[in-house]
């Protein structure tokens, strides 16, 4: 019972997201052996990502051990802001992915698992683009290792206007985080007068 409350505990703050699961049937001498795997990416949409791929009888150990795997290889992304320090054309086998910087506002403009492994890591403003096989599987893990391979003390020393683009980051996340304040304030305020409500309206009747 212990380790199952200290593994749930590691997954809190962090999303994960599965791809397509898919099933595989080997042919042996019973009959034929039902297995599903399926690739798990995991982040917490502040610059840490993880992907893994589980394989499991049912389509919910598959999860659970692609989720594990995931977690065990959460890496920290050098990221400048809200984007990419750097363009970064990465090989993985039979994929091959394209990451470029873009400007704020611009969103995460990619398809496939792509986007998927880059909105988990928290990267709101990229282009992404598939130069290989278009199978999301490769693609993914090609996505994560590109950002693995991502380097920004070098290139901090040469532009300056990436270090502006760290400071607006950090306000544009503080008036979130105050909106998110004042709206959880508005909820409890509003709960509050619901239940005065109520009371009034039980003791009329009473």
């Amino acid at each position: 019972m212990e380790e199952r409350n200290t593994f749930k505990k590691e997954y809190t703050g962090y999303e994960k997201k599965s791809l397509p699961i898919r099933r595989v049937a080997k042919v042996t001498k019973g009959g034929k052996r039902l297995r599903f795997s399926t690739i798990v990416i995991v982040g917490d949409k502040k610059g840490k990502v993880g992907v893994g791929l589980g394989r499991g009888a049912d389509v919910k150990s598959a999860v659970d051990k692609g989720e594990r795997i995931a977690m065990k290889s959460l890496t920290s992304i050098q990221l400048i802001g809200d984007t990419i320090p750097h363009e970064i054309t990465y090989k993985y086998g039979a994929a091959e992915v394209l990451l470029r910087p873009a400007r704020t506002g611009t969103g995460v403009i990619a398809g496939s698992s792509v986007r998927t492994v880059l909105e988990l890591a928290g990267i709101d403003s990229v282009y992404g683009k598939i130069l290989g096989t278009p199978e999301p599987n490769a693609n993914a893990y090609c996505t994560f290792l590109a950002l693995k391979a991502l380097r920004n003390a070098r290139v901090l020393r040469r532009m300056s206007k990436m270090r502006e683009r760290i400071e607006y980051k950090k306000v544009v996340d503080e008036e979130r985080k105050k909106k998110e304040i004042k709206k959880k304030k508005a909820k409890k305020g509003q709960r509050s007068k619901d239940k005065v409500r109520t009371n009034k309206y039980v003791s009329r009747r009473h």
